[in-house]
């Protein structure tokens, strides 16, 4: 009975090396989105302002101003949110 015991004890070694060794996948998809999430924090905010800013400039017959107002404010968010997300991912 110890013998059986033995061997079922080295199966379950050799089976935590064999997923040690093999190569990590879901690291690769981990980082892949990370840098997704990370991407879309920067640009989402930026594109809302942008439209959001020409949409207010053409309701109220203004050029630029309400523009250059929202982009610097969803430039402002999207910094902001990547710093958010920075401090998530220590």
């Amino acid at each position: 009975m110890s013998k059986e015991k033995l061997q079922e004890f080295r199966e379950k070694i050799s089976k935590i090396d064999a997923k040690k060794t093999a190569p990590n996948k879901t690291k690769l998809n981990n980082n892949l989105s990370i840098g997704f999430k990370i991407s879309l924090d920067l640009v989402s905010p930026i594109i809302a302002g942008i439209l959001i800013g020409i949409g207010v400039d053409k309701f109220f017959s203004t050029k630029p101003i309400f523009f250059v107002i929202f982009l610097l404010l969803g430039l402002v968010a999207g910094f902001f949110n990547i710093f958010k997300s920075a401090k998530n991912f220590k």
